[in-house]
């Protein structure tokens, strides 16, 4: 990320604060179809990154691309680069060993 003379900002959410919110995006209002890609109210790739990041359990276990993606029904380049970005960004590392993902301080 560049340098532009801003402070960065830094979110963290717990595994349940992910999982809360995947759960909220599944959920429809009443007498309003399901949420599928042509609802253009939402974000589809913030709550598919959002998605990748509840896959980590709370004891902090490593994942796999190639799990995750079977896991979200997607290819494992568009896991891959949800995964990257979540690193770039601070919400996942990498685990220089096993080249797996994992969240941040586990």
């Amino acid at each position: 990320m560049p340098d532009d003379g801003r402070r960065p900002v830094s979110i963290t959410l717990t595994a349940a604060q992910v999982a809360a919110v995947t759960r909220a995006s599944e959920q429809q209002p009443p007498g309003t179809a399901a949420l599928d890609d042509s609802d253009r109210r939402l974000s589809q790739s913030l709550l598919r990154g959002l998605s990748l990041l509840g896959c980590f359990a709370a004891d902090g276990g490593p994942r796999g691309i190639v799990e995750l993606a079977r896991e979200l029904e997607m290819s494992p380049s568009t896991a891959h680069r949800y995964a990257v970005t979540l690193v770039e960004l601070g919400l996942l590392e990498r685990c220089p060993q096993s080249r797996k993902y994992r969240l941040p301080g586990n």
